[in-house]
């Protein structure tokens, strides 16, 4: 078996559904990678009995012949500002230290019911407000690539916790950039779904215009694994010659002033694409 830390959460789920995983076992490992890496404060809360506890009860369903559903037994790290009826939401400020919500947020919700884990409340910037995850009640978020590095924000608990081997999906949330800020600057994926294609009650408001909840994750399938939970939808996506795609480059806005070593970077990503079939248009 590869090592546990570093399975897709879709892989983890299909060893369980085999039995060749135990719930408690893929929580015990990744609790002991949050003990580890609690340097990076990537949690505000973290209950590990609270999560062995369901991690336990997912096997004893397990081994009487029953599946939870399609995440099951799998533990989620949540932003800290999406309402969980069993952890305190600060949405990362001192005022709301002590709030505990009577009821999961629908999102919250969904995962549970399909047989998800909560593993803990991860640290933001407070009220979301940022883009940094700078934290002046409950600390910094620091990058696991560099700890002297800021994560991106305000989602940056999240993607410090994928990033780290944590957790591979997990919950963050985006008004104008707290999911793909620090999903770009901790090297995981992100989605920000279309406004309202997920619920935004339970949510600590911004906008209603702009505000709502997405995941991170390690791997794209996974992405595909969130949404289809949220959503109910579990068709798979017609697939995409790249042939076909035609992708805008605008150089002026993206590239002036940009650090050589990321200008190499997305160059040799560019040159793939093209590789691929993909045709690049100068936008500017």
């Amino acid at each position: 078996m590869r090592d546990l830390l570093e399975i897709s959460a879709g892989e983890a789920i299909a060893l369980m559904r085999q039995g060749d995983l135990k719930a408690e076992a893929y929580a015990a490992a990744l609790l002991d990678r949050c003990k580890a890496g609690r340097q990076l404060n990537a949690f505000i809360t973290l209950a590990p009995d609270q999560v062995l506890e369901a991690a336990r009860a997912a096997d004893r369903r397990r081994a009487a012949g029953a599946f939870l559903g399609p995440l099951h037994g799998l533990p989620i790290p949540i932003k800290d500002s999406v309402n969980t009826a069993d952890y305190p939401t600060t949405s990362g400020t001192a005022a709301l230290r002590d709030f505990q919500p009577k009821d999961d947020a629908p999102v919250v919700r969904a995962l549970r019911d399909a047989g998800g884990i909560v593993l803990g409340k991860t640290n933001l910037q407070e009220l979301s407000l940022g883009w940094t995850s700078t934290n002046l009640t409950f600390g910094p978020v620091k990058n696991a690539y560099d700890p002297a590095r800021i994560p991106g924000g305000s989602s940056g608990g999240t993607a410090v916790a994928i990033a780290s081997r944590m957790a591979p999906l997990g919950v963050a949330e985006d008004t104008c950039g707290s999911i793909r800020v620090p999903a770009a600057l901790c090297g995981v994926a992100g989605f920000r779904p279309t406004t309202s294609r997920y619920s935004p009650r339970g949510v600590m408001p911004l906008t209603s215009v702009f505000d709502t909840v997405g995941p991170h994750a390690r791997t794209v399938d996974d992405l595909a694994l969130f949404d289809s939970v949220i959503t109910g939808d579990f068709n798979a996506l017609r697939p995409i010659s790249p042939s076909g795609l035609r992708l805008g480059i605008s150089r002026a806005h993206y590239f002036t002033g940009l650090d050589p070593e990321a200008g190499r970077v997305a160059g040799e990503a560019l040159a793939r694409l093209r590789e691929a079939g993909v045709t690049l248009v100068e936008a500017d």
